[in-house]
């Protein structure tokens, strides 16, 4: 009783900001896990843990009342006093500010340039046609830092071009760059684990005063390297490229933002604190946040930036700030779309941003987006790529730019396809009020439909597809082979004897235009009709509704947290029906063209419609109870929920967590993506977005789909810090939203509750959620 206590205490407002910043503390410490102690045992020369950072340092949050919330990404552009960067001049100026916010939220404080670096030759010899040097450089107080520096020069009298990373021999990468005529520069500041040391370690003794976290004494490193590489006459200094893979891609583009020697970049599927910004990491998109990534991996960033978990959007700079900070100088995003701890959606959103600093200084040609198949391994072709982005950087060979889009949504591209153009001034300002009477409420609700159906899109003419009561043996159609890079369940004998060990067999079912559902069942065989229920996935591009594996009670505690466990409904009864969304998981490259072959229709109409195939699907089989169908999502898979339970009535109840969005309230003073969300970041309703800056007006909310819900069993969830839907905004709405029930007598078939939380679906919501489900089904 006393955390939930002090938890409900921590999202109150102190009088004073000491007391609120030291509330945000305590809150913090109470739902975020513990940070994890990284490999070397220390993040910095004193502490273990980031708990032990701010104990002894005493430094607390942020006051977050009186930073701005910036729900998209922080304009590079955007000077601190209101204006913008108009002049090159002025753009030097900038990148200097923007340098030392990064080093104070993010990475730390770095050491300048130590101005007295030498070099020791300890090893040469020929391999091949190649020379190797083994170089030891030593810089710094006194000369006690020191860094490996391994370069091999191809035949030939140079000047060479130079491929720089330290990604050591054991590690495939350089052999490509040597063959394509490059100089190769390793140097040794990297994770211990890949077997090669990290000479950066010690330098945390040898400069106490400055406290850059790992990733940023790895970029210094590079800088060091360059230090070396300057005196070296057989290198062309105006082509030095920079890469790395993974946690060596983040240090990758650190080193670039601040080293303007390098001439181009490419990091490599760093994903998370590379190039995906913080904004679309959190919980809903399921991948690798600032609460599990700076908690995991405690070492790698400076402490101040997991203050930020859950509040991603006062972030000052995030990571499209660095990818600014490249330019006009080379830099190609490379990542794979499907990989795990990816976010193809992020990226792009990213090298939009950047794109606009680029044509500002008239280099566009210079930024590259490549998002890959496969998933996070390199393969040779990737490096050929990287040494193609080099020549063209470099004006070695030309070569065409690349743009790879997998979303590749804008609304002003859906306006030119749609023709669409609607004058939202002409419309009234809204007020949705439920009649006191049920026969009034009832008269109205063929009103709401249309505000839903008016969102939604004009959905072309379709044939249902044929309704089966028996589930077949083999299915016509599949998800394609992104299912077997997901693991997805399947007939292999290992996998379905797995699955087994969880008391459930699995099964397919086709439904919709052509698609494809995974049904989990109990393993025990029962001649009672089975109550369903059809999960919804939130914004996980990459993996769609198997993130995490679900159909597993196995895997890490972070882990776990970020997908529901099918064996927990299992267990209590239900079958579970899952299917990815349209431009989610199997399906993330069919978004893309959609509005081109769909123009007047929605993405989340789309989603609506396949939701309710899979009802209809689902319905038709002799083993489910087609009176007991409920839907469960989160984020995304909530507001899906909410639409497909306004227009259609066989739902039978509903639990939403993190998706009810008061849209006309909005407005841009509210510090959340609004309206803007569903027309112009992820296309889900484009008609919105004529709306903007004139939230009250637009026809759609999602009152009027909850409303239509009524009288129906619904849990509706939505934390008190949610920065998606401020937890005021969501009160005023449900206030007169619920009385749809109360009108209807059905009172106690509506449940709200307001968690003090993030937006989170972590186990112990995700259990409540399904006890709810649980009773609900034998009402």
């Amino acid at each position: 009783m006393r955390t939930l206590i002090c938890i409900a205490i921590a999202c109150a407002v102190p009088a004073f900001p000491q007391d609120r910043q030291r509330e945000t503390l305590h809150h913090l410490l109470q739902v975020l896990r513990p940070s994890r102690p990284p490999a070397n045992g220390r993040i910095n020369a004193i502490d273990k843990t980031l708990e032990e950072w701010q104990r002894r340092t005493g430094e607390l949050p942020p006051d977050f009342d009186k930073m701005p919330s910036i729900p998209g990404l922080p304009d590079p552009l955007l000077m601190r006093d209101g204006g913008r960067v108009a002049t090159p001049q002025q753009w030097i100026k900038q990148k200097e500010y923007l340098r030392k916010q990064i080093e104070h939220w993010m990475f730390g404080r770095m050491p300048p340039a130590p101005g007295n670096v030498t070099e020791e030759i300890t090893a040469t010899r020929q391999e091949g046609r190649a020379t190797i040097r083994e170089v030891t450089l030593r810089f710094g107080p006194s000369h006690r830092a020191t860094l490996r520096i391994e370069l091999i020069l191809p035949e030939g009298k140079g000047p060479f071009p130079v491929f720089l990373t330290n990604h050591a021999r054991n590690r495939p990468w350089i052999y490509t760059a040597v063959r394509r005529g490059y100089a190769v520069c390793i140097y040794h500041a990297t994770d211990p684990r890949y077997g090669n040391g990290d000479d950066s370690d010690a330098w945390i003794d040898v400069y106490p005063e400055f406290d850059f976290s790992c990733l940023a004494r790895w970029a210094w490193a590079a800088s060091r390297a360059i230090d070396y590489l300057y005196n070296v006459p057989e290198i062309d200094r105006a082509k030095i490229g920079l890469t790395g893979h993974s946690r060596n891609g983040k240090q990758a583009l650190v080193a670039a933002a601040f080293d303007e020697r390098i001439g181009a970049v490419i990091p490599s599927s760093g994903n998370s604190g590379e190039c995906d910004p913080w904004r679309y990491t959190t919980e809903p998109f399921a991948n690798e946040s600032i609460e599990l990534l700076a908690g995991g991996q405690s070492h790698w960033f400076h402490p101040r930036l997991r203050f930020f978990a859950g509040r991603e959007d006062k972030l000052p700079v995030d990571q499209n700030t660095l990818l600014a900070l490249v330019a006009p100088r080379g830099l190609m995003l490379y990542s794979g779309y499907a990989e795990s701890a990816g976010n193809p959606f992020g990226f792009e959103q990213a090298y939009r941003d950047a794109l606009r600093v680029y044509r500002f200084l008239g280099r566009e040609q210079n930024i590259w987006l490549h998002l890959r198949d496969g998933e996070h391994e390199t393969t040779a072709g990737d490096i050929e790529n990287f040494i193609d982005f080099f020549d063209a950087v470099f004006g070695r060979r030309p070569r065409p730019k690349t743009e790879t889009w997998i979303h590749g949504y804008s609304f002003d591209n859906w306006k030119k396809l749609s023709g669409e153009n609607v004058n939202a001034a002409a419309h009234t300002a809204r007020t949705f009020r439920i009649p006191s009477s049920a026969d009034a409420f009832t008269a109205m609700r063929g009103a709401l439909r249309k505000q839903l159906e008016w969102a939604l899109g004009e959905e072309p003419p379709f044939l249902r597809n044929i309704r089966r009561n028996i589930l077949p043996e083999e299915t016509a159609g599949g998800d394609g082979w992104l299912a077997g890079l997901f693991h997805r369940p399947s007939s292999d004998r290992t996998v379905q004897a797995a699955i087994r060990q969880e008391g459930m067999e699995w099964k397919e079912l086709p439904f919709g235009d052509g698609l494809k559902a995974d049904l989990f069942l109990p393993a025990a065989k029962t001649t009672v009709k089975l109550p369903l229920v059809i999960w919804l996935h939130g914004y996980s591009y990459q993996y769609g509704w198997s993130i995490m594996s679900p159909w597993s009670s196995r895997g890490s505690e972070a882990r776990l947290d970020q997908r529901p466990s099918f064996p927990s409904l299992v267990k209590r009864g239900f079958a579970v029906l899952a299917f990815d969304q349209i431009g989610f998981g199997t399906r993330v490259r069919d978004a893309k063209e959609f509005y081109q072959r769909y123009p007047r229709w929605s993405l989340m109409g789309k989603m609506t419609a396949d939701t309710v195939a899979a009802i209809d699907a689902a319905a038709a089989l002799d083993l489910i109870d087609p009176a007991r169908i409920f839907l469960m999502g989160y984020s995304l898979g909530a507001k899906v929920g909410l639409m497909v339970t306004g227009m259609d009535s066989r739902v039978r109840g509903l639990a939403a967590v993190s998706g009810f969005d008061p849209l006309r309230l909005a407005s841009a003073d509210r510090g959340v993506e609004g309206i803007r969300h569903y027309s112009h970041l992820h296309g889900l309703m484009p008609r919105l977005g004529f709306f903007t800056g004139q939230e009250p007006r637009v026809p759609f909310d999602f009152d009027a789909a909850l409303a239509l819900a009524a009288p129906r069993s619904v849990l509706l969830v939505a934390p008190e810090l949610d920065r998606y839907a401020r937890i005021d905004d969501v009160r005023a709405e449900i206030a007169e939203t619920r009385k749809a029930w109360d009108v209807l007598g059905a009172k106690e078939a509506f449940r709200f509750d307001t968690p003090a939380d993030f937006n989170h679906f972590k186990r112990p919501l995700q259990e409540r959620v399904f006890d709810w489900l649980n009773e609900a089904k034998g009402k």
